[in-house]
C-alpha cells in the first residue's frame, strides 16, 4: 500500500483549518482522516484538531470496525462541544469529520459533513460519501444535478457536523482492489475541480505525490478559495 498526503491554505485563507492524519499500522492497514473545521478566528482548526485527534490511538479490534468509528466521532463530538462549553472564543464551532479504515482490501468509512472519499476503480471515479450540506440533499432527491450542486450557492451550508447539536454520521463499507485508489478530499479540492478534471488526473502515469500536486495546481488556477487537503492510497 502506497499512501500520500497534501495540504495548501489556497489563495484567500490567512489559516489552515484542514487537519489530517495518516497512521499506517502495518503493510496491509492504514488508518486515514480527514477534517474540515469551521468557526471564528483559530475556532476551526481547534474544532478540527480536537475531532482528528481522537483517532490517534485507534487500533481496530474486533469485526464491527464501523461501529468503532462512529464511536471515535462521538469522542470527537464530546471533545469539540466540552471545549466550546468552557472557551467562548470557540462557541459555534464545527468540523466536518471523514475517516477510512484500510485493511486487507477492504474499506471501512464513517462520515459527517462535506469532506469526501472517492474510490478510482477500473479508470472511473465513483463518490463513496454524500455531503451532507443544502445542495447534497437536493442532489439526493435528484433536483439537482452534481455538477449543479459543486456550484450552488448552498453548497457550503452544512446540515451536520461534528460540533453541530443533532448529527447522524453515515458507515459503510467498500472493497478497494490491488491498484485501485482511495482519495479523500476537503471541499477546497472537490469544490474547485469536478470530478471528471479528478479523474483525469488519477489516470495519469504520474506517481502519487505527483498528482496531489496537480490538484493543488489545478484548485489554485481555479481560484483557491479555500483550503485544499486530499490523502491517497494506492493498494
Amino acid at each position: 500500500m502506497r499512501i500520500e498526503s497534501i495540504t495548501n491554505v489556497g489563495l484567500y485563507r490567512e489559516n489552515n483549518e484542514d487537519r489530517y492524519l495518516v497512521n499506517v499500522l502495518d503493510e496491509e492497514r492504514a488508518l486515514l482522516v480527514i477534517a474540515d473545521g469551521m468557526g471564528g478566528h483559530a475556532a476551526g482548526e481547534i474544532a478540527a484538531e480536537l475531532a482528528v485527534s481522537c483517532f490517534e490511538d485507534y487500533r481496530p479490534t474486533g469485526s464491527d470496525i464501523c461501529a468503532q468509528l462512529r464511536a471515535r466521532m462521538q469522542k470527537a463530538q464530546q471533545a469539540v462541544v466540552e471545549r466550546a462549553r468552557i472557551d467562548a472564543s470557540c462557541r459555534g464551532m464545527g468540523t466536518t469529520l471523514t475517516a477510512v479504515m484500510l485493511s486487507e482490501k477492504t474499506a471501512f468509512w464513517a462520515h459527517v459533513g462535506d469532506t469526501r472519499i472517492y474510490l478510482y476503480q477500473e479508470g472511473t471515479l465513483l463518490r463513496v460519501t454524500e455531503d451532507h450540506t443544502m445542495a447534497g440533499r437536493l442532489l439526493k432527491k435528484g433536483e439537482i444535478t452534481a455538477e449543479e450542486a459543486r456550484v450552488h450557492p448552498y453548497a457550503h451550508v452544512l446540515t451536520q457536523c461534528i460540533g453541530c447539536e443533532r448529527y447522524v454520521p453515515d458507515s459503510g463499507v467498500f472493497y478497494p482492489g490491488e491498484g485501485d485508489v482511495v482519495l479523500l478530499s476537503s471541499d477546497g479540492l472537490h469544490d474547485l475541480i469536478p470530478d471528471s478534471r479528478i479523474a483525469a488526473i488519477l489516470s495519469t502515469e504520474a506517481n502519487l505525490a505527483e498528482k496531489l500536486a496537480q490538484m493543488v495546481s489545478a484548485c489554485l488556477q481555479a481560484g483557491g478559495r479555500d483550503n485544499i487537503t486530499a490523502l491517497i492510497a494506492c493498494l
